[in-house]
């Protein structure tokens, strides 16, 4: 135990904003939310490590709403004096769920396209499902649990996570792997993909074979990815008012036109992107 790594402090905070978060802001602030970097030994196939606490008084809460990135998170969660360990598969849905009393949680956030790294589970197989992590790796977790869960710094917990996942790694599949997560990042660095005809185009795979791919590694589709990606551009650009004229955001991400842009959004969060647009001064 004296020989964990403690990330905090020795490898930097995760500083760019949360993307897809679409729920109350000045709610979401009074939970504690903390980021840090995994190690260079781990960081082709984790984003990063991250922790949340809360605590509530009766009858108060936050819920939080997010269009998630098509990530796979190792989640580990103390309520009360209960604790407990999960995979949360990708989530092609709105993510919600409300926060309340008192509770802390730390994680680890894998890169899209990277679950592979540490297990044999197709991606697929957990997609919009949250699983016992016993299950997902066939061995009981209580001292791995204690282990995140019970230092009162993230620095140790996150060193124990980090611990495991270094631990656990697998070294087969390491080509299609890296490749998953090279076309994803690929999606969210390039504008121009707009269709999977592109995507695939750019990546020099014909349609099936991507198809494929994404099944078994990302555990969604690719058309859902790209789709996925430009909500959560349209979601950013609306809440920093970057978006003031819809009609050319629209166009910008490569949707056919403005009520396109409106439709998808509305399917997607609930509400129109004029009533999610925070109101201008004078409004």
């Amino acid at each position: 135990m004296a020989d964990r790594p403690r990330l905090v402090g020795t490898r930097h905070a995760v500083e760019e904003p949360i993307r897809g978060i679409v729920s109350d802001r000045a709610s979401g602030a009074r939970v504690e939310v903390n980021r840090c970097a995994p190690s260079e030994a781990l960081d082709d196939v984790v984003a990063y490590y991250w922790s949340g606490r809360w605590d509530f008084a009766e009858g108060e809460g936050h819920t939080t709403l997010m269009l998630s990135d098509p990530s796979v998170n190792f989640v580990f969660e103390r309520a009360g004096s209960q604790a407990g360990s999960r995979v949360v598969g990708v989530w092609t849905k709105l993510w919600e769920r409300t926060l309340e009393g008192r509770g802390f949680v730390r994680g680890a956030k894998l890169h899209p396209g990277a679950l592979r790294a540490f297990t044999g589970t197709a991606a697929h197989e957990l997609s919009n499902r949250i699983v016992e992590l016993s299950h997902v790796f066939g061995r009981e977790i209580g001292g791995l649990e204690r282990a995140v869960l019970e230092p009162e710094d993230d620095g140790a917990g996150f060193g124990a996570i980090e611990e495991w996942l270094s631990a656990g790694r697998r070294r087969s599949d390491q080509e299609p792997i890296s490749l998953a997560v090279a076309i994803v990042r690929r999606i969210t660095r390039d504008p121009e993909i707009t269709t999977v005809q592109r995507l695939a185009d750019v990546a020099g795979l014909s349609r099936r074979h991507l198809q494929r791919l994404f099944r078994d590694h990302v555990g969604a589709s690719p058309k859902w990815v790209i789709r996925r990606n430009r909500l959560q551009e349209v979601a950013a650009r609306l809440e920093s008012g970057e978006a003031p004229n819809l009609a050319r955001l629209a166009a910008e991400l490569g949707y056919t036109d403005q009520a396109h842009l409106s439709h998808d959004f509305r399917n997607a969060v609930g509400r129109s992107p004029s009533a999610f647009r925070p109101a201008a001064p004078g409004d």
